[in-house]
């Protein structure tokens, strides 16, 4: 089992980047986020092998944000079963996802990140034909929340503050979240009249810290009827708009 796993983190390493024109991923998750009330006594993510044909081999391990560590050299305060599994076409498997009570923050939200690598079986062609086997990763974040944060999740993209600044030889939009929850974000743009520049940067801010969205296009100052227009993700994967001003 060591030796599979170790085969399973380094094909992840190494080929979860590449895609091939004929080359598809088999697996899908059920979400694409996980939530974790810290007060759960685990909670459960499922997998679905869509492949009607061909079975799939799985690992699947939890980091820290570094998406480039061995599974095998992480320390993060979760246990996830089965670690490693082999999927039948069109089969699907519950993950369990249970927190060890290591300490984590608190007052605010904690983030790790779910990965899922899946390895399609040998090819059955004859050793004259040239065949590619690819490896995929999906890798999604997975939100710890303490109970008792105050607030609420769904209302803390209204908390959060916009200013335009300098970043470098481009204009950018910085916003600051006073909220103990992570905003992820599907879009950022800046309207002035009928005009909209977006960045093309989609990221989260963590509680209590600041991001900068860079814009593409020349801004030489913002009116004062300028707002910021943005998309954050909730905790079921939906898109919600938000319209804000921009801070003075």
């Amino acid at each position: 089992m060591r030796s599979l796993t170790r085969y399973l983190a380094i094909a992840g390493l190494c080929l979860a980047g590449f895609v091939g024109t004929a080359a598809h991923a088999g697996v899908i998750i059920g979400g694409t986020r996980v939530i974790y009330p810290a007060q759960n006594r685990e909670v459960t993510v499922q997998l679905t092998n869509k492949d009607s044909q061909m079975p799939r081999l799985v690992q699947t391990w939890i980091d820290d944000g570094n998406e480039r560590a061995s599974p095998d050299k992480l320390d993060v305060p979760f246990n996830i079963t089965p670690p490693v599994f082999r999927m039948e076409p069109g089969a699907s498997q519950s993950l369990r996802i249970v927190y060890t009570k290591e300490p984590l923050p608190t007052d605010k939200e904690s983030v790790f990140w779910l990965n899922v690598l899946e390895v399609p079986p040998k090819s059955t062609e004859s050793e004259e034909h040239s065949s590619l086997q690819f490896a995929f990763r999906i890798r999604i974040k997975l939100f710890f929340r303490p109970p008792g944060l105050p607030g609420d999740v769904q209302d803390a993209p209204k908390q959060l503050t916009w200013t335009l600044v300098n970043d470098g030889a481009r204009r950018a939009l910085e916003v600051r979240n006073p909220t103990p929850y992570y905003v992820s974000f599907q879009e950022v743009a800046l309207a002035m009249g009928d005009k909209l520049v977006k960045s093309d940067e989609s990221n989260m801010v963590a509680p209590g810290g600041t991001h900068r969205f860079p814009l593409n296009g020349d801004i030489a100052a913002a009116g004062t009827q300028a707002e910021v227009h943005f998309k954050t993700i909730n905790d079921a994967g939906g898109f919600v708009p938000f319209t804000a001003p921009l801070k003075p």
